[in-house]
């Protein structure tokens, strides 16, 4: 029996134990409407919404993620100041262009602020969604640290909880470095849109995603991995 296989049975086992776990308290999850502002790192693969729901299909989702937009952009787009304001939603996710954090950290944190603002007056939590090291962007500094390192400032700065996607990419990539999570530009691929899923839900349900029966027809194998590491990532 090789490495691998062995840790496919212990990633079964694991699943068989929890399960039982996840089909309690999977219903029994609170009932959420959650939206989603960002770009085409949002969007990609039926977006995070679509998978998020199929994580806790008993709450609500939606996006607002025109290709290229940044926190800026957004907070300069009545479409999305009217969503916000709105009052309908529990939590706002809020992405940033994925190099803005560390090129531009002023401009990242002035409509961060600005859009928390609006969303704390509309009776809603925000999120930080913390995206990850790409590989054209390296060059310029924008590394899964410095992104960490900004993003963690940020939500301290503000009162309010980041979702460490980029860190459970990372910490993936780091178990098994073949795995295929984004593209040269840095879009997701399906497995990362599913491991950016399994991070959201475990920050905003603050339960562990492992066990989830939701595989988005990744195979039990590599749905469980990247479950697991979206919990190890949040400590769940």
């Amino acid at each position: 029996m090789n490495h691998y296989s062995k840790k496919s049975i212990l990633f079964l086992i694991l699943a068989l134990i929890l399960a039982s776990c996840s089909s309690i308290s999977g219903p029994n999850l609170p009932s959420k409407k959650i939206l989603f502002i960002g770009n085409s790192y949002t969007d990609f693969n039926k977006g995070l919404d679509y998978h998020l729901l199929k994580f806790a299909p008993n709450s609500d989702a939606a996006r607002i993620s025109p290709g290229g937009y940044t926190l800026q952009n957004h907070w300069e787009d009545a479409n999305t100041l009217e969503a916000i304001r709105s009052g309908e939603w529990d939590v706002v996710v809020l992405q940033e262009q994925s190099q803005i954090p560390v090129s531009d950290y002023k401009a990242f944190a002035e409509y961060a602020q600005k859009l928390n603002t609006e969303i704390k007056a509309a009776g809603a939590e925000t999120i930080l969604f913390m995206t990850w090291e790409r590989p054209d962007s390296v060059q310029y500094g924008v590394t899964t640290q410095a992104l960490n390192n900004n993003y963690i400032y940020l939500g301290q700065q503000l009162g309010i909880k980041v979702a460490p996607v980029g860190l459970a990419f990372a910490n993936a990539l780091r178990e098994r470095p073949s795995l295929q999570l984004y593209s040269e530009d840095g879009h997701p691929t399906p497995q990362g849109t599913y491991l950016a899923a399994a991070v959201f839900y475990g920050v905003i349900f603050d339960q562990s995603p492992v066990g989830n029966n939701y595989t988005a027809k990744l195979g039990n194998d590599d749905a469980l991995f990247l479950q697991t590491i979206a919990a190890q990532t949040l400590g769940k």
